[in-house]
């Protein structure tokens, strides 16, 4: 009987991934207004989760702005994501390493859209090295994307959040940063830091209006994630990891792109400084 039950769900599991790697996850659980009148920047926006958070952003009302380091991939996202949206958002080539290049392009974004409400720290750097092996510049580059980064790119529109009342902060990590992340220390403790800003921000700007949250993705096969992290093919690098989820399937961009939708929205208004695994279980039932 219980072989029959595990046959069955395993049928099942493969029914519902069939439809996620389909595309059938592409319907809306959202009204189609849900972020009208909302001015959001994704960094990050060119491609993998933060092209998928920014096409749902704009399929659910708001306008957006979307940083890359890359011109070339900004613009083939942005002409993807009016095709499949309708809307082109304002793209901006700019390093969130660079200070002057972040402040003048939320200045564009204030002077083009209006002020932002909506900020998602998306952008990272990351590759696999073992801890003895980790070079000073390895650790600070990848501390100066993820940690520094995202403290720059949020100080930069704040001020305006601060101004109008009201403001979203979304960062996106990993589910336990505290539990370390071995072969990527230096993500680690960047994500750890970013966790920690999160919730030091919950408390410093609860007052003007300001939420923030994290979300920690579990495995989520993109191709830059296969390339930069581990060097390899995404089904390569995702090899029996669906295996190690309760839920048993690999996550997708656009699961990201719902949980950060829901956390920019009036539904999520009473959470702040909240760290949300988004990773079908596979946090809770990793070995303590």
């Amino acid at each position: 009987m219980w072989r029959e039950i595990s046959i069955e769900t395993k049928r099942m599991r493969s029914a519902r991934c069939a439809m996620v790697c389909a595309g059938m996850s592409k319907a809306s659980w959202f009204r189609p207004d849900l972020l009208q009148g909302r001015i959001a920047v994704v960094t990050g926006g060119g491609s993998g989760i933060g092209f998928e958070i920014a096409a749902a952003f704009l399929a659910h009302g708001a306008q957006v702005a979307i940083m890359s380091r890359n011109d070339a991939r900004l613009e083939e996202a942005a002409d993807t994501l009016l095709k499949r949206t309708g809307a082109r958002p304002l793209t901006g080539a700019c390093d969130v390493r660079d200070e002057p290049s972040v402040l003048a392009f939320s200045q564009r974004v204030t002077r083009e859209l209006g002020t932002a409400d909506i900020v998602v720290n998306n952008a990272a750097g990351n590759f696999m090295v073992p801890a003895e092996r980790m070079s000073k510049k390895a650790m600070t580059t990848v501390l100066d994307i993820d940690l520094v980064g995202t403290y720059t790119v949020t100080r930069a529109f704040v001020p305006g959040m601060i101004e109008i009342g009201r403001g979203v902060v979304l960062s996106i990590v990993i589910p336990e940063p505290e539990r370390g992340f071995p072969g990527f220390s230096h993500a680690g403790a960047a994500k750890a830091g970013i966790v920690s800003l999160t919730r030091s921000w919950a408390r410093e700007w609860g007052r003007y209006g300001i939420r923030t949250a994290a979300i920690g993705p579990g495995p989520v096969p993109t191709e830059g994630v296969a390339r930069h992290m581990f060097g390899v093919s995404v089904e390569e690098a995702f090899r029996g990891a669906a295996e190690r989820v309760p839920l048993g399937r690999l996550g997708s961009p656009e699961d990201i792109a719902n949980a950060a939708l829901f956390l920019s929205s009036d539904a999520a208004a009473w959470i702040s400084g909240a760290l949300l695994a988004v990773d079908g279980g596979a946090s809770a039932a990793s070995e303590r």
